[in-house]
């Protein structure tokens, strides 16, 4: 027996199963190519709608998804596509408006030095280097005087003008040489300018009996005595005998104070 079977061969058991297999798949294949190359013709001939491969029927899909699409639909396509608007661009900046305006901000701007350089006319500088300010006088009195106390005026030189006289105050007493009194007896000095004008001029006058220019001086107790030429014409000469004499001009001043306080001032 064991020489029988060293003659035929070994056994294979699965020979017979294998060769089925195979003879299987090769049916099975040509059925379904040929099913696929007829189905076209078989529903056209019978009208019928037979049903395509499942595999089949996927395969076309991914291949019809994957094929390129046709050249002029990508050149439509690429046609429709709108070219970039070049004015939609931002515009640069043009390096030469940048320096242009940069010229004009320095122009603009002044340097530490530009208060101290003159321009124009060197006599219109000049003058208005020299013009005063302007201050706001509505508090003094006259314009002038500043009241340091109740009833108690300073003027800008020193001269004090408190209560006192048979008018009350000095400065009432003042008021009376800034009119003419034609039938008074005597002389009566009146000051140019009325009470603003005799201020101004009095503090003139003891500005200069300070400084002893152009100035007498005579001393009668507490009282001191300045007769100051001004040298211009500060009011005139009325009463009775300045009326005489039509008036004349009077260039001196004279003041009779008590240290700055002031008793009376009248021109000669």
């Amino acid at each position: 027996m064991n020489a029988a079977e060293s003659r035929s061969g070994p056994h294979r058991p699965g020979g017979k199963k294998g060769k089925q297999t195979t003879v299987a798949g090769i049916v099975l294949a040509v059925v379904v190519g040929g099913y696929t190359l007829l189905r076209p013709s078989i529903n056209e001939a019978t009208g019928w709608n037979l049903p395509a491969l499942p595999g089949k029927q996927v395969a076309k899909d991914s291949v019809a998804d994957n094929s390129p699409a046709p050249v002029s639909d990508q050149t439509s396509s690429s046609r429709s596509v709108p070219a970039p608007n070049e004015s939609a661009k931002p515009a640069t900046p043009r390096v030469e408006s940048q320096t242009q305006s940069q010229r004009n901000e320095t122009a603009k701007s002044p340097g530490p030095l530009a208060s101290k350089m003159t321009r124009g006319d060197p006599a219109s500088q000049s003058n208005s280097a020299t013009a005063q300010p302007t201050t706001d006088n509505s508090d003094l009195e006259y314009g002038l005087l500043r009241e340091i106390s109740p009833d108690r005026f300073l003027s800008p030189a020193g001269v004090l003008y408190t209560p006192g006289s048979a008018e009350g105050h000095r400065l009432e007493h003042l008021r009376r040489h800034t009119k003419d009194q034609p039938n008074r007896s005597g002389k009566h000095g009146v000051f140019d300018g009325d009470m603003e004008g005799a201020l101004a001029t009095i503090d003139k006058a003891y500005e200069k009996a300070q400084a002893n220019q152009r100035t007498t001086k005579e001393v009668d107790g507490k009282r001191t005595i300045y007769t100051v030429d001004m040298g211009k014409r500060v009011g005139f000469v009325g009463g009775r005998d300045g009326q005489r004499s039509r008036n004349p001009m009077a260039r001196r001043v004279r003041l009779v104070l008590e240290g700055n306080r002031l008793i009376t001032a009248f021109p000669l």
